[in-house]
C-alpha cells in the first residue's frame, strides 16, 4: 500500500524543507472512519466483509518563508483495512488523492503548485497528475496557466496515460465572470498519443439575474467535437430560479485512442431541456423539476423528475420529501420513488431516514424492481466530532435480500494557529 505514494509525499517533503518553510498560521484538518459489515454473495457462497476506511485531509496555510509572499500545502487521501473474506484477497488498501505545495509571489500574480494535483478548467476538465502547474495573471483580467506532469491511475481505474501537458490563456472580470482558450494533451502507453483537444469554456454574468455558461471542446486527431454544453440560468427573484441547457458528449474521444473499447463506444450523446426551482413557501416549501429529450445512435428518450421537500417546526427541525423520475430510452429505463424525512430530536441527534424504489421497463436477472431503504442516527459528539449509525437493506435484481451496517466518524478541525517545523 505504501509504495504507491511514498516516494510523492518524500518529495513533497522535500520541497517543504528547501524552502525553508518554518511556521503555520493556519492549520485545518479532517478525518472520517467509516466502519460497516456486509454480506458479499460470490461463488455460489455468501462472505462476510467488514471494511474500516478512513478519509483524512490536511491544509496549512499562511506559511511563513523567504520565498512566497503566500504558502500552502494540503494533503488529502484515504486508507482501508478489510476484515473477513474481501473479493479481491487484498486486506489493505490506501491512495494519495492530493498532495501539493503551493506558493505565490509578485502581489499573487504568479503561482506555482508542485506535486499531487487536480487541473479543473477548460479542457484539462479535472485532469489528476503529479507534477507542475504555473498560473501568472498579467494584468486587466488576463492572464496564463499551464500544467506538465504524469497522469495519475486511480487505485481501482485504468491507466490514464504516461505523460499530459496543457495550458489555458483566460480573462477574467470576477469569480463569476471568465473566458479562456485551452489545449490538452495526453500521451499513453509507448508515448502514442491518447488525446489532443483545444476547447473554449466562459462563465459570464449579464445581469444580477441572468448567467451563462458553457464549453466546446474539439478533438484534434479527429477533427470532431468530444463535448459541447451550454446553459442560461434566470433568477427573477429569490424564489424562481429558470435553468435551460444542452450538453453533447463523444464517449470514444474520451478513451485512449489505442484502446479497443473507443471502437465500441457510442459516437454521440445528445441532451437538451430545463430545471425549474420554486420557493413557493419560502423556508418552508422547496420544489424542483427538470425535463430533458436523450438522443443517441440507439434514437429518442426523455428524462424526468420532480421533488418536493418540506420543512416544519422551528428552524426546520423536521423535513419530510418526495421524488420521482422517469427515464424513457430505447432499450429501456425505469420509474423511481422516493419519500426521505429528517427529524431533529435534540441539538445533538437527529435521525434520517430514506426509501427508494425502481420499476424497470426490462427485466435485470429476472427481475423488474428494485427496493432500498435506510436509517441513520446522527449524534453530534462535540462541536468538531460527529458519529452516524446507519442500516440499510435492500432488494435488486443483483441481490434478493442485502443488509448492510455502517458507522460513521467524522473529525472537522477548526482553524488553530500552529507552530510547523520541518
Amino acid at each position: 500500500m505504501a509504495t504507491r505514494w511514498r516516494p510523492l509525499l518524500a518529495g513533497l517533503a522535500a520541497l517543504v524543507a528547501g524552502t525553508g518553510l518554518a511556521r503555520a498560521e493556519t492549520v485545518t484538518a479532517s478525518a472520517t472512519t467509516i466502519i460497516s459489515g456486509q454480506r458479499d454473495p460470490r461463488d455460489g457462497t455468501v462472505r462476510t466483509v467488514v471494511p474500516f476506511l478512513e478519509l483524512v485531509s490536511l491544509r496549512a496555510s499562511e506559511i511563513k518563508n523567504p520565498m512566497f509572499d503566500d504558502t500552502q500545502i494540503v494533503v488529502s487521501g484515504w486508507g482501508e483495512v478489510v476484515a473477513g473474506d474481501p473479493r479481491d484477497g487484498k486486506s489493505a488498501l490506501g491512495d494519495v488523492d492530493v498532495a501539493y505545495l503551493q506558493g505565490s509571489t509578485w502581489h499573487r500574480r504568479a503561482t506555482l503548485r508542485v506535486g499531487r494535483q487536480f487541473v479543473f478548467p477548460g479542457t484539462a476538465a479535472n485532469v489528476q497528475f503529479d507534477g507542475l502547474a504555473p498560473t501568472l495573471r498579467v494584468g486587466a483580467g488576463f492572464g496564463l496557466s499551464g500544467f506538465v506532469g504524469v497522469p495519475v491511475t486511480p487505485r481501482f481505474g485504468y491507466s490514464r496515460g504516461q505523460f499530459t501537458t496543457g495550458a489555458r490563456a483566460f480573462w477574467s472580470r470576477s469569480y463569476e465572470s471568465e473566458v479562456g482558450v485551452s489545449i490538452l494533451e495526453i500521451l499513453g502507453a509507448g508515448r502514442h498519443m491518447s488525446r489532443r483537444d483545444a476547447g473554449v469554456d466562459a462563465r459570464y454574468r449579464l445581469l444580477d439575474s441572468l448567467a451563462l455558461s458553457g464549453l466546446a471542446r474539439w478533438s484534434l486527431p479527429e477533427a470532431r467535437l468530444a463535448e459541447a454544453d451550454g446553459a442560461i440560468n434566470w433568477r427573477p427573484c429569490r424564489y424562481v430560479d429558470v435553468t435551460g441547457d444542452y450538453r453533447r458528449t463523444a464517449p470514444d474521444l474520451f478513451l485512449p485512442r489505442y484502446s479497443i473499447f473507443a471502437v465500441f463506444a457510442q459516437e454521440t450523446r445528445d441532451e437538451f431541456g430545463g430545471f425549474l426551482a420554486l420557493r413557493p413557501w419560502p423556508r418552508r416549501l422547496d420544489l424542483q423539476g427538470d425535463f430533458h429529450e436523450v438522443h443517441d445512435a440507439s434514437g429518442w428518450g426523455w428524462n424526468t423528475g420532480g421533488k418536493a421537500t418540506l420543512h416544519l417546526g422551528s428552524g426546520g427541525r423536521t423535513r419530510l420529501g418526495v421524488e420521482s423520475r422517469r427515464l424513457r430510452i430505447p432499450g429501456g429505463g425505469y420509474l423511481m420513488g422516493r419519500v426521505f424525512g429528517w427529524q431533529t430530536i435534540t441539538t445533538k441527534i437527529r435521525v434520517v431516514a430514506d426509501f427508494d424504489a425502481y420499476d424497470l421497463d426490462q427485466r435485470l436477472n429476472g427481475q423488474d424492481r428494485s427496493f432500498f431503504g435506510s436509517g441513520s442516527l446522527v449524534y453530534d459528539v462535540a462541536p468538531a466530532w460527529r458519529a452516524v449509525l446507519t442500516g440499510m437493506d435492500n432488494v435488486t435484481p443483483y441481490a434478493t435480500h442485502q443488509i448492510e451496517g455502517l458507522l460513521k466518524i467524522v473529525y472537522e478541525g477548526g482553524r488553530v494557529v500552529k507552530e510547523v517545523t520541518p
